[in-house]
């Protein structure tokens, strides 16, 4: 039988009052350092598998103070996007002023900008922020849906390129960047690379065979970062929790090819523990990240 109501609560009231008998009155706070501030400026998924939401688990994930700029309201679940729209450009403003007075990041990344016009008002603001930016160039969703106007695109690669850090395009993203089909990956790196970012990580999730192979170039610089493909249908949220992943080791003091693979690794792992929600493209349960060395 369970307790009745009074019972209940001098029963919990029993257990708070031996938990206070063992405390101290007052608890000290340990000087600790400031934590590295990353922030995420990108759209709000209601499913909680990517976007915003992916975002700040991962950055918590990471040990580092996520902050949060929304540029777009998504109605979406493990099946698909049903609904979308932008924030006003003046609530928009507000949230990076707001941020910027307060809270500097340490990192940046960008997700799903949506339209020509947040792109043109976070590629303003871009100018006078002195930290790495990560560019998740999104597209489309996991689903298919279309998550970036036509007309966006040209201001994303002319007026945010060019202050990028590193890109994460996949497959689909990379042919659509360069106008057309893939050859050598290593090709399509040198034509991203163009377009004025300093470096690209070309994602192989998209890709087919036992492996999943992104490749890394910076023009000077090149690597191929190999890990088993995970067979799994819960993959929603993959790109925000890489993007997520690596801004938040670029804050933490790791160079850019160690963030990556910092990154790639943390992603395999989260692929390896899906959190089993939903009847479609499921999320993965983002968990606190090994800190043990690569």
């Amino acid at each position: 039988m369970r307790p009745g109501r009074d019972q209940q609560s001098k029963v919990e009231g029993r257990n708070v009052e031996g938990l206070q008998e063992n405390r101290p009155s007052t608890l000290d706070v340990p000087t600790l350092d400031p934590a590295p501030i990353v922030w995420t400026i990108a759209g709000s998924d209601s499913g909680g598998g990517a976007g915003i939401q992916a975002d700040l688990k991962v950055m918590s994930a990471f040990g580092v103070h996520g902050c949060s700029v929304v540029t777009a309201l998504t109605a979406q679940n493990t099946r698909g996007v049903r609904a979308s729209e932008p924030v006003s450009a003046a609530m928009l403003r507000a949230q990076l002023d707001a941020l910027k007075t307060d809270l500097p990041p340490a990192a940046l990344k960008t997700g799903m900008l949506g339209s020509a016009e947040t792109c043109e008002i976070v590629a303003e603001f871009l100018q006078s922020v002195d930290a790495p930016i990560v560019c998740d160039p999104v597209l489309k969703s996991t689903s298919g849906s279309a998550l970036l106007d036509p007309a966006a695109l040209d201001v994303l690669i002319h007026a945010i390129f060019p202050r990028v850090a590193v890109l994460t395009p996949n497959l689909p993203e990379t042919e659509a960047l360069i106008g057309h089909a893939i050859g050598r990956i290593e090709d399509a790196a040198e034509e991203i690379l163009a377009l004025g970012v300093a470096s690209v990580l070309i994602k192989g999730g998209h890709a087919e065979g036992d492996q999943c192979r992104d490749y890394w170039s910076s023009g000077t610089e090149s690597r191929w970062l190999t890990a088993p493909r995970v067979a799994t249908r819960h993959t929603h949220g993959t790109g925000c929790v890489l993007s997520s992943a690596i801004a938040s080791a670029l804050a933490l003091g790791q160079p850019v090819p160690e963030a990556v693979a910092t990154a790639k690794n943390y992603l395999t792992d989260c692929l390896l523990s899906p959190a089993n929600v939903g009847e479609g493209h499921g999320p993965m349960l983002i968990k606190p990240r090994d800190a043990s060395p690569l």
